[in-house]
């Protein structure tokens, strides 16, 4: 349903991601406010994969939520407020949702809304 635009004049992606995709206009959209590494009990993990993790599947659960899963995924907007995480998140991203290449941006901020937090990713999904 998803139509995946890699042209070939442009460089390739750097991870698992498309350069664009088209969504369909009978789609149903979901937009995923952006999601941190807090588990369902309220507590945060004292590690960045953890936390990557725990973000993921607080975006799983959403998708889920909705009848959707990780192929449904337009459009992924991450935030690490640490550059040695890059490679990490990108290696949890790729673990947490295999085979899906949405549309991706990632941005190193100076800092989440709390100083604990270390990840944030938002999301927008669509299926038929």
């Amino acid at each position: 349903m998803l139509k995946v635009h890699k042209p070939g004049s442009i460089a390739p992606p750097f991870s698992t991601y498309s350069p664009g995709m088209e969504v369909p206009a009978e789609a149903r959209w979901l937009y995923i406010s952006g999601q941190v590494g807090v588990e369902p009990d309220g507590s945060i993990p004292e590690d960045a994969e953890a936390q990557m993790e725990s973000v993921w599947r607080n975006l799983l659960a959403i998708l889920g939520s909705a009848g959707m899963g990780p192929h449904d995924l337009v459009k992924v907007n991450g935030y690490i407020t640490r550059a040695e995480d890059v490679g990490l998140y990108r290696q949890v991203r790729e673990r947490m949702i295999p085979g899906a290449e949405p549309a991706s941006t990632l941005v190193v901020v100076t800092a989440l809304a709390q100083p604990e937090w270390v990840v944030e990713i938002e999301a927008i999904a669509a299926a038929a």
